[in-house]
């Protein structure tokens, strides 16, 4: 006696899974401790460990992984029977709106020095910017919220800013934006992400 007919029944998908709203990025100097475990969605602890909030974006943050692989053939086999990977890349791009000295040194290598001129006697207050090639390592990490409203966190410990940056000085309306990109230039085993799953039991 035949069975019944085999009707096709897609798993179940969760909604809550379903994820959006803003990525929170931080840039601190190579080796700059993370926040307690607890602490890691608090924007104060983060900034308390040296860590510098880069501002408001034009249009968020966005991470990029992009593998450059290599197949791996037989004569006796049309398809590949394995892929190497040649490069990793991973970056972190975004706008920022915030112009200030700090942000276009951050967008135009992180190299340069700022020096601070306090107002005196016939000396008006300044701040001059000198800028340089000698492009400095960083770490960055992006915060976002997970699907329990807790933090989460991609830690990436050395970074570099080596992007093309162009700003638009013009009439219209709009703000003048520093596009910044961070490539990744550390083992990929030391990019983590951390997920923060349920709060502490005591």
């Amino acid at each position: 006696m035949p069975g019944p007919p085999l009707v096709y029944t897609p798993p179940n998908y969760t909604t809550t899974n379903v994820l959006y709203g803003t990525g929170i990025l931080f840039t601190a100097t190579v080796g700059t401790a993370l926040p307690s475990d607890q602490n890691l969605g608090v924007g104060t602890a983060w900034t308390g460990l040296g860590w510098a909030y880069i501002g408001a974006t034009e249009a968020g943050v966005t991470v990029t992984f992009n593998p450059s692989t290599q197949n791996i053939t037989i004569e006796e086999q049309p398809t590949p029977v394995g892929v190497a990977v040649n490069t990793a890349d991973l970056q972190i791009t975004c706008s920022l709106s915030e112009e200030t000295l700090a942000n276009v040194n951050l967008a135009w290598g992180n190299g340069g020095t700022v020096a601070v001129t306090p107002a005196g006697a016939g000396q008006p207050g300044k701040s001059v910017l000198t800028l340089s090639t000698n492009f400095q390592n960083m770490a960055a990490a992006v915060i976002g919220k997970n699907q329990l409203g807790y933090a989460r966190v991609l830690s990436i410990p050395t970074v570099i800013s080596a992007g093309q940056v162009q700003t638009a000085y013009r009439r219209a309306a709009q703000q003048r934006l520093y596009p910044l990109t961070l490539s990744a230039i550390c083992p990929f085993s030391q990019i983590t992400w951390t997920d923060l799953t349920a709060i502490a039991t005591s």
